[in-house]
């Protein structure tokens, strides 16, 4: 029972954020009652995550892995709600709102970029060079 314990611990753990590529407030849709909640949202090479305060990296109440969120796209006509645009894996969509039309223009550029360097990434790994 220990371990567990362990485990759920290590998991909230402080997040370490060195040079991100972008951050910065966004709304999220929650999963299950479909609520737009505040989140502080953090990319980090492959990672994008959100926490509950600004720049207070622990404790992230999501971390999408962009090596499996492999798809970006504006998806005003799917949420009703300006500026939002969807992360998405063929499973699972994660929406957010930007608070403009140009933040919203710049996270889909920034989370683009990572998706294709993460792939990158990806392919070097498997050819045995790293």
């Amino acid at each position: 029972e220990d371990e567990s314990i362990a485990m759920s611990a290590a998991n909230k753990s402080v997040i370490d954020i060195s040079n991100p590529a972008k951050e910065g407030w966004l709304e999220k849709q929650s999963r299950h009652l479909k609520r737009w909640k505040k989140r502080w949202f953090v990319l980090q090479d492959s990672t994008l995550y959100s926490f509950k305060k600004e720049r207070t990296y622990k404790d992230p109440t999501e971390v999408i892995d962009l090596r499996v969120f492999s798809s970006v796209k504006s998806s005003e006509d799917y949420t009703n709600r300006e500026h939002s645009f969807d992360v998405y894996s063929s499973e699972m969509v994660f929406s957010m709102v930007a608070s403009s039309e140009l933040e919203k223009e710049d996270w889909i550029r920034a989370i683009g970029r990572a998706i294709v360097i993460s792939r990158t990434k990806n392919w070097v790994d498997d050819d045995g060079y790293n």
